[in-house]
């Protein structure tokens, strides 16, 4: 490099330490224990804290109050989902029966609960854009209002 080196003793920070921008992860977990319900059991509010905490974030900022309950639940199915995985590890997913044809395999009912709340999760997942494709939906700007011109300019327009 030619030339003479800068000196960094007229540079501003953009930010200060204690700046607002600079705790964006304290932030969160300060709006996620905000947002979180009171009558929550133990497991719920671990559950919760897990989920919550990256959509709480404030550069992602998709928990709100308004949306709360739909957000329990999320977290609700979840829970559900893991409990009914765990029990299909230790059963197995198949079992075997006798009838009047001989043996049969058939597959436990947990395997159609797990699905179902598999489909469950990603319907809702979708829907705080917890997906790759459904973060884009949420994050694309949505349409602008209409403005007529000046004040009062629309009442004409709608009598």
């Amino acid at each position: 490099m030619r030339g003479r080196r800068a000196t960094h003793d007229g540079a501003i920070p953009l930010r200060e330490a204690g700046d607002a921008g600079s705790n964006l992860d304290e932030r969160a977990a300060i709006r996620c224990d905000e947002l979180q319900p009171e009558d929550l059991t133990l497991e719920e509010r671990e559950a919760w804290k897990r989920l919550a905490l990256p959509l709480c974030h404030p550069t992602v900022d998709r928990l709100n109050p308004t949306n709360t309950f739909m957000f329990l639940q999320l977290v609700r199915c979840v829970m559900r989902h893991e409990r009914l995985r765990v029990e299909l590890e230790e059963l197995d997913e198949t079992y075997s029966t006798s009838t009047r044809d001989g043996e049969q395999w058939k597959t436990r009912p947990q395997v159609a609960q797990l699905n179902e709340t598999f489909r469950q999760i990603r319907a809702l997942g979708n829907e705080f854009g917890m997906t790759p494709a459904s973060a884009r939906a949420v994050t694309a700007p949505g349409q602008m209002g209409f403005q007529f011109p000046g004040e009062g300019a629309g009442e004409e327009y709608l009598t």
